[in-house]
């Protein structure tokens, strides 16, 4: 026993010998990273044996760092005959590193290529056990385990597919295998659920493969799963050529070769003595012009060009979500005022001519120009601007773009650049153009069109040029500021105030003007959070650092730049990127200076501490001035390169060589396209939080891809997305290139009532429905109208199978855990007990002031519909019979959260002409838009949210409207009544129902209320009121059409929304406040709950077959941090009982006496900021 402790002892202790990082020399270190370098070069051009020989002498160098033997070990097993030799140096390598999953990954696929799947199967397993989210050996367990068809193998495959779209959501690759996987195994309820996920995450697909996909949705809703499989198979046949499945696919395999696996980057064991790190400013830019075949449409443009004061702009996008980056190229002609268009579509690294293909062609002279998706459909179209009047081509996502007219977007001045960004906050991308006179801003109609909202937004300028534009949420509070820069040397802030409206606070935010300036940059140089601005001078550049709360201060020891253009590069392009990956954004600088007589690029070092000292030439070779620069990833090997032009019409691109060294994370945005509508399709205007160690950065996202340097940490900690509707999204341990896709959450709504059921507390309702402080509806007179300012003065049905008593109280846990502020003035519960044969109900719809008169309806005999289906026949009296939460699920999406395509349930009931009274009972969910998509359906004519409305058959059997509004659920499972007394026309007892809001019916059945019945009520009063904080309780979705349902007993402790500002009720004892609606109310903020209790001493014991069931009162209003909800920012104005609206009839109108002060003064204590939210991820395990 001793011997084999020691024998294990020994082992372990090799394993930590073996994978501790090991010290070189600087000098070793950088021929180290010589030899890697040309080893990955010599990989990607399939130079194998090249690059063998540069992983043999990293080796030589090195003998104890993996990286070597693991690139060899790929290298020999991509070459034909090597297996035998690629086996043993993974076998190396794993002795120096026994964990690292990229090796054992290699080694299982090195399995699997020499017959022995079961020795494969079983590496996969133990990898996946340490490492288990390494998505590439998840899939391949999948693809493996589904290759048997047999079903203990298939749900093998089912789970680790799953773990895959867990961990890379929105990737169509994975997500068609796993509903493919589904269907195979007769889960169709599983299947149609990962369908509708998919569907919402999706770019706009071809009329065929949208046709597929409604069929096996319909097929699934009917649950004909085994009809279902063959039209899977025909969709995941059709997507498997395009591009983004084969972008994803290989994303998942980690290559686009034959062979699943990719190269090691990082030194594993390996550190050098070097303390300063001098290495990781030493990386080198390599011009890779003609190997991309760059040079060929710059011969082009030259040999066709006489005249030669010419300039070139261009535009990068992935435009056909290959994963690569395309190009948009246009060669001006100064003297003629007229421009040739090129576009380039990268091709496995290398550049072709397809410009007649894409159609892009107009006169006049290119400005500049901008990819961007402004219909959201999940391409990226491409807006120019241009001397005789701006273009919009749209991406028709087969290669051609086609030029959009008629969309109001018309400017009497020519525009210099362009911003697309949602700058109403409601959902889609709006335009704002900088001008040679006035700027405009052109709000998205979400149609196609857009309108010019200038003066209304409060951005209407003087007539002077103004050259970029620039966002950020520079006083971060929750939304995007402009800052535009002018030729003269003026600027623009303007600090977005919500509710669409901008104010010019350019003279007191300490910004100052400059002389000729031509360059604005923004970035978050130190890393405290705030993004700061870099103005750029023909000869100074000014670094202005963030203090907050939109004041800036000149940095006036930011770096050793001296003002001496011989030695810095003075008037050409400026641009912020991370380019050697340490987390700290450097600073590349460009510009023509006179001993050289020649263009230079300079790259100046972040070291960190907020000033760039370490400064190197990258380029120095043109003669021509340079006169554009872009950063982008453009080989996907983890560092930024460099696209520049020149103007003498060319365009270049270096390669960053040796920035990888340091690790990466890339994050993609995927906004739900469709059934949401609350954030932009590529998530742009999000705001991007990463943690990673001690290392802290922030950006906001102007690009469908965001890169973020972490050092030599091997994964960031967590990356918060607050996306451009304010809501927040945790990532936990991202990958390496990480989707993000967003989650359909409810922002707003409703606080929940939990009740003790005997042996826990379980959810029971939302409350405080009918509120909406500050709600925008519509507009009306070309302004907009909010809710009613009416406070709730409600009864909500509590089952009485959900509340027992507990020491002889009932117990209730009032809890809010949403984004809202409620202000609950009193509560009270009813107690109703009954006969068991009768079944009590009340009205839970939400309807408008006047709120009709409370009533408790009596049923004894409930009548079922003898037939239901929806308007294409499908039969869902199965669904529709009985309360049992598995509702009507046959809704499609429409663009928006809260509205789908037409829906319609038709009823036929068996002869009711016995009854003296009929009411219709409907019980259901409803899934509601919000402030912002009220904002965004408001300004579209095509599209509005249309309620409820009830029809029946007249004398001649056509449908006839008899209640245009019925109203809708508060809620969640809430009960509908509808009178139908007296309706029906002769014997035909038939009912159809028709909406476009997203209502999941449950139960339906009509019935005769009893006029008197035994029945006891006893009102309660609270005897225990206790505030205080509890957290966010985490919900769970049954299936597509169920409703989020929280779970008291899982909480998520911490900041999660931002908050609304101003002072809430202090914890503790606050049952005075919740006694009377007297407008002393408790103020609740998210996170926070009110444990009641009601006294159960004085009620009687119910008799022998009668029941309790229970009534809970609520007034009090309700108001939601939507960024389009008026004064949605702060819990100010108080509201009150009679104000006539609101927020302008509760403006200074609280009232104001020595009661109400007391009650302010007493209770109102607790001051609450936005400093938790702001700084939640940044100080995240600071000790």
């Amino acid at each position: 026993m001793v011997s084999i402790i020691r024998y294990l002892f020994l082992i372990l202790l090799f394993n930590v010998c073996c994978e501790r990082e090991n010290l070189v020399s600087p000098d070793t270190f950088v021929k180290m990273i010589s030899h890697r370098n040309l080893g990955l070069a010599y990989l990607e051009e399939e130079r194998f044996s090249d690059a063998v020989k540069e992983f043999k002498a990293l080796i030589d160098l090195h003998p104890q760092e993996p990286l070597g033997y693991a690139n060899l070990g790929l290298a020999y097993m991509l070459m034909s005959g090597e297996l035998k030799n690629s086996e043993e140096w993974l076998s190396q390598a794993l002795k120096k590193s026994p964990n690292n999953p990229d090796i054992l990954f290699l080694q299982s696929k090195l399995y699997e290529l020499t017959d022995r799947k079961d020795k494969a199967i079983i590496n996969l397993e133990n990898l996946i056990i340490k490492h288990p989210t390494h998505v590439r050996s998840l899939y391949q367990l999948g693809i493996i385990y589904s290759r048997d068809h047999s079903e203990d193998k298939n749900q093998e495959a089912i789970k680790y597919i799953s773990r895959v779209c867990e961990e890379v959501p929105g990737n169509i690759a994975a997500s068609l295998k796993l509903i493919e996987l589904l269907i195979e195994n007769k889960n169709g309820e599983d299947a149609l659920y990962q369908l509708q996920n998919l569907i919402q995450t999706l770019p706009k697909l071809s009329d065929a493969s949208t046709k597929i996909i409604m069929k096996i949705t319909s097929l699934l809703h009917e649950n004909k799963i085994e009809e279902s499989r063959i039209p899977m198979i025909m969709l995941h046949n059709l997507l498997k050529p395009i591009d983004i499945y084969q972008s994803s696919i290989s994303k998942l395999r980690g290559t686009s070769g034959p062979i699943a696996g990719s190269p090691l980057f990082h030194f594993l064991n390996t550190k050098t003595k070097d303390k300063e790190n001098h290495f990781e400013k030493n990386v080198t830019f390599k011009n890779i012009s003609e190997k991309v075949k760059l040079n060929l449409i710059n011969d082009k443009i030259n040999s066709s060009s006489e005249d030669r004061s010419n300039s070139l702009i261009f535009a990068l996008a992935d435009h056909d979500l290959d994963g690569d980056v395309d190009l948009y190229v246009s060669s001006n002609s100064i003297r003629n005022k007229l421009s040739r268009q090129f576009f380039l579509e990268n091709r496995a690294g290398k550049f072709f001519n397809q410009s007649s293909l894409a159609n892009i062609e107009h006169s006049g002279f290119d400005i500049s120009a901008k990819f961007s998706d402004y219909d959201n459909d999940g391409y990226q179209d491409l807006f120019i601007c241009n001397s005789s009047g701006d273009k919009l081509y749209r991406n028709m996502n087969n290669g051609k773009y086609v030029e959009q007219k008629n969309t109001g977007i018309n400017t009497t001045s020519i525009s210099q650049s362009a911003l697309f960004l949602d700058l109403d906050l409601e959902g889609d991308l709006d335009l704002f153009l900088a001008t040679e006179s006035a700027n405009r801003y052109f709000r998205n109609n979400s149609d196609g069109t857009f309108s010019d909202m200038s003066k209304q937004f409060g951005i209407e300028n003087d007539e002077i040029k103004s050259i970029r534009i620039s966002f950020s949420d520079f006083d971060d509070d929750g939304d995007v500021d402009l800052f535009v820069l002018n030729e003269n040397g003026t600027f623009y802030l303007y600090d977005n105030l919500r509710q669409g409206r901008f104010e010019n606070i350019s003279k007191k935010s300490g910004l100052r003007g400059f002389d000729s300036p031509y360059e604005a940059l923004i970035c978050d140089y130190n890393n405290d959070g705030l993004e700061d601005i870099f103005i750029a001078d023909n000869k100074k550049y000014f670094l202005f650092k963030n203090l907050g709360e939109l004041k800036f201060e000149l940095d006036i020891i930011w770096g050793s730049l001296k003002n001496n253009s011989e030695v810095i590069p003075y008037g050409g392009p400026a641009k912020f990127a991370d380019v050697n990956n340490d987390g700290y954004e450097d600073l590349i600088l460009s510009g023509f200076v006179e001993s050289k007589k020649s263009s230079v690029v300079f790259l100046f070092y972040n070291d960190g501490n907020g000033s760039f000292s370490s400064s190197q030439l990258i380029i120095d070779d043109f003669s021509h001035l340079i006169n554009q620069i872009e950063i982008n990833d453009y080989d996907n090997d983890g560092d930024l390169d460099l696209f520049f032009s020149t103007l003498n019409n060319e365009i270049h691109l270096y390669e960053n060589v040796g920035g990888n060294i340091n690790n990466y994370i890339k994050i993609e945005l995927t906004g739900l396209r469709t059934g949401s509508g609350k954030n932009n399709y590529f998530g742009i205007g999000s705001k991007l939080e990463l943690k990673a160690g001690e290392i802290y950065q922030m950006k906001y996202v102007d690009e469908p891809s965001i890169h973020f340097g972490i050092g030599n940490k091997d994964s960031a900690d967590v990356i918060r997305t607050v996306w451009s509707n304010g809501v927040p999204q945790n990532r936990f341990k991202p990958q390496k290139n990480q989707k993000i896709v967003e989650k359909q959450v409810l922002k707003g709504s409703c606080p929940y009532l939990f009740g003790w059921s005997g042996k826990k507390f379980d959810f029971i309702t939302d409350v405080l429905w009918p509120s909406a402080l500050g709600m925008p509806l519509g507009i009306m007179a070309g302004e907009l109208s909010y809710a009613f300012p009416n406070s709730t003065d409600e009864y909500l049905m509590l089952p009485g199978e959900k509340l027992k008593p507990f020491n002889n109280s009932y117990l209730l846990q009032f809890t809010t855990e949403l984004w809202e502020t409620p202000y609950l003035d009193k509560i009270r519960l009813m107690v109703i007990d009954h006969p068991r044969d009768i079944d009590i109900f009340i009205d839970e719809t939400f309807y408008p002031p006047p709120f009709p008169k409370f009533r408790v309806y009596h049923i004894k005999e409930k009548h079922a519909p003898i037939k239901a289906e929806d308007s294409n026949g499908i039969n869902l009296l199965k669904k529709i019979s009985k309360k049992d939460n598995d509702y009507v699920s046959n809704l499609y999406s429409d663009l928006y959260q809260g509205v789908t395509k037409f829906h319609e349930l038709i009823l036929e009931f068996d002869n009711l002409n016995t009854e003296d009274s009929l009411f219709l009972f409907l019980q259901g969910w409803l899934f509601p838009t919000d402030a912002s998509i009220n904002v965004n359906l408001s300004q579209i004519d095509s599209l509005k949210s249309i309620f409820p409305y009830l029809q029946i058959p007249d004398q001649n059997g056509n449908w006839k409207t008899i209640n245009n509004n019925m109203g809708f659920p508060k809620g969640k499972n809430k009960t509908m009544i509808v009178d139908l007394t007296n309706k029906f026309v002769d014997d035909d007892f038939r009912i159809k129902i028709r909406t476009n809001m997203q209502i999941y019916w449950d139960r339906a059945f009509i019935g005769s209320p009893l006029n008197k019945s035994e029945m006891f009520k006893s009102e309660l009063v609270p005897t225990y009121a206790n505030l205080h904080y509890r957290g966010f309780s985490s919900t769970e979705q049954k299936d597509y059409s169920s409703p989020h349902i929280p779970d008291y007993y899982s909480v998520k402790k911490g900041q999660k929304w931002r908050d609304l500002i101003g002072k809430y009720t202090r914890y503790g004892d606050v049952l005075e406040l919740l006694m009377e609606s007297d407008n002393k109310y408790v103020i609740m903020n998210a996170g926070d709950e009110i444990t009641l209790k009601f006294d159960t001493s004085n009620l009687t014991d119910l008799p022998n077959d009668w029941d309790r069931d229970f009534l809970f009162y609520n007034d009090g209003w309700l108001k939601d941090g939507d960024l389009n909800t008026a004064k949605g920012k702060t819990v100010m104005p108080l509201p009150f009982h009679g104000m006539e609206s609101y927020p302008k009839g509760a403006e200074n109108k609280y009232p104001s006496d020595r009661e109400y002060d007391f009650y302010r003064e007493k209770y109102n204590t607790r001051l609450i900021t936005t400093k938790n939210f702001r700084n939640f991820i940044r100080h995240m395990d600071d000790e």
